[in-house]
């Protein structure tokens, strides 16, 4: 048998479908059924059935898969051990974060007492989305973003809640709202062009409720996929938009933007995610060494 397959059939049980699957992995469904069959030959028994709800892994099936992960771990711990043996002590962790969190979340996390010496940090902004596809596909670690429901989060995944925020209207200065003193009710917008973010997950799903709870349908005058278009906008007076409280705190201080608390508030909370698969041990404690600050009490 061989690594490949192994993966593939992995990826069809976590997303219980080989369309699915192969989209994940960025293959043809072809290569994926062939591969999962060829992996079948090789054992002498069937992974997978088709039920009423897609597919299933079989009794013995499910009893391969989860030793199939298990082994998967072991050989990056294997490879873990094989870098320090050979004298390597860096390793490379991946960390995907939420567009806006960056000026938020870093200071939160960067060890005060020094960075790791044997720790070498890669990092990427982007969408929600994105961070999900990025952590089932291995291009990242470890994806830190505002909290979904459990209903969006692909299967899979563990979590790690960190620590909640206060969403946050911003504006151009000018704004007629912008010389108010106090928090803005979300009554006040309705009329108001707004930007917003992904729609289904991640910020604009969360700002769409906070209207929604009113009966209010938000006046969508643009969707970015990321905070720092969002911001630009804004100042270029396309219209406001609702942010987690803390991505344009510079911009507030230089004057380029005005930010107000809202009303009804609402909190979000910051999550890790990352897969159930296990990392090989330096990087767990890497993670840990990088979360620990944060993290709350489960």
């Amino acid at each position: 048998m061989e690594f490949r397959q192994i993966r593939y059939a992995l990826a069809v049980a976590k997303e219980r479908s080989f369309t699915k699957a192969a989209a994940r992995l960025n293959i043809s469904q072809s290569a994926v059924s062939e591969q999962v069959k060829l992996l079948e030959s090789s054992i002498g028994f069937a992974l997978f059935r088709r039920t009423g709800r897609g597919i299933e892994p079989t009794e013995r099936g499910r009893m391969f898969l989860y030793e199939a992960e298990r082994v998967v771990g072991d050989l990056m711990n294997l490879s873990d051990v094989a870098r320090r043996l050979s004298g390597v002590g860096i390793e490379t962790l991946v960390l995907g974060i939420g567009s806006g969190l960056a000026p938020i979340l870093l200071p939160r996390i960067l060890p005060q007492d020094g960075f790791p010496n044997n720790l070498h940090l890669e990092i990427k902004t982007a969408p929600t989305r994105v961070i999900f596809d990025d952590i089932h596909d291995e291009r990242i670690d470890l994806g830190i973003s505002a909290e979904v429901g459990p209903d969006r989060v692909p299967s899979g995944l563990a979590s790690t809640r960190l620590f909640d925020l206060d969403m946050a209207l911003i504006m151009p200065p000018c704004h007629s709202l912008a010389d108010s003193k106090s928090a803005i009710d979300i009554g006040l917008l309705a009329h108001e062009p707004i930007i917003m973010n992904e729609l289904s997950i991640g910020y604009g799903q969360i700002v769409s409720t906070m209207f929604n709870d009113l009966g209010i349908r938000p006046r969508i005058r643009a969707i970015a996929d990321n905070v720092e278009t969002i911001k630009v906008m804004v100042q270029a007076g396309v219209g406001i938009a609702i942010i987690p409280s803390g991505s344009a705190n510079l911009e507030s201080r230089s004057g380029l933007i005005a930010l107000r608390p809202v009303l009804p508030a609402r909190p979000i909370t910051i999550v890790a995610y990352r897969s159930r698969q296990a990392l090989s041990r330096r990087k767990e404690l890497l993670v840990e060494k990088l979360l620990g600050p944060v993290k709350t009490a489960d």
